[in-house]
């Protein structure tokens, strides 16, 4: 992680890993690359974030390991990392940054599994979870965008079914399965995500470049439908009606672009006074 930031913290732009493939949003996940979840858990775009959650790892992690192994360890951080990621996406639409979520799962995991292991207790204190649980809530209140709350919350819920099934010994079974449960969905989440106005662009996206019109303007009117100010997806469906024939809807929807961004509609009307080849 403190690497990660050191390049990006040298590199000039706003995209520092876009060379490496790497533009972490929500479009890239849903065009097929899942691994965008996983990275973004290691990346920091601020110095005091990366410490925060630096600090809380190597307090709250070292106890976690000490007690059950640098394995086990390993496991939950990457586990919880994929989880929490697709858990802020599957809530607020987009790719947060940052390792949060897999601090959140650290501490839910350590809270309950200092029931059976006393050495827990030292680390996991009453003034700790009393902040963990601020936090998580305070967050969620007043900045509900600005971090990364899903992915706290990801993050929690499955640290805590992880120390169920390994830990406390009352659900076991119970337990693992919600935590098979978690993952599955989180799997599912970069599949399918027909609540998301991205995920819906994104599969109009990829029909549209097959040459699928029909389906195209069905992706994209359920994309709007979800959040409907969105300029490039309202030009994407101006070009698949024109492609597809239908020149009433174009010039309706153009209309309605002019009003959201004059500079995209102005772009629109360029292309329908260009000559085709």
């Amino acid at each position: 992680m403190v690497a990660l930031f050191a390049v990006i913290s040298a590199t000039p732009g706003e995209a520092p890993f876009a060379s490496w493939g790497y533009r972490g949003d929500a479009f890239q996940v849903w065009s097929g690359a899942a691994w965008v979840l996983l990275v973004s858990a290691f990346i920091h775009q601020a110095l005091s974030h990366l410490a925060l959650n630096v600090y809380w790892l190597w307090t709250l992690g070292r106890a976690v390991e000490g007690a059950f192994g640098p394995r086990a360890m390993g496991l939950l951080l990457l586990t919880s990392a994929f989880v929490s990621s697709s858990f802020h996406l599957a809530i607020f639409d987009d790719v947060g940054v940052g390792a949060s979520g897999m601090v959140f799962a650290v501490f839910g995991f350590g809270w309950l599994a200092r029931g059976k292991r006393g050495e827990l207790r030292a680390t996991f204190t009453t003034k700790t979870g009393i902040l963990f649980a601020a936090g998580l809530v305070g967050c969620w209140i007043v900045l509900t965008r600005e971090v990364a709350n899903g992915a706290h919350l990801g993050g929690l819920l499955f640290g805590a079914a992880a120390a169920e099934a390994v830990a406390t010994g009352r659900r076991p079974r119970l337990a693992k399965a919600g935590a098979i449960l978690l993952i599955l969905l989180a799997f599912g989440v970069t599949v399918a995500c027909p609540w998301s106005a991205t995920w819906w662009s994104t599969k109009g996206h990829g029909a549209h470049a097959r040459g699928q019109y029909d389906l195209a303007i069905q992706a994209y009117d359920m994309s709007l439908r979800f959040r409907p100010d969105q300029p490039w997806v309202m030009a994407s469906l101006i070009r698949a009606y024109r492609a597809s024939g239908n020149a009433d809807a174009a010039a309706s929807l153009l209309t309605r672009l002019r009003t959201v961004s004059p500079a995209e509609a102005a772009l629109i009307d360029e292309e329908g006074r260009s000559p085709v080849k």
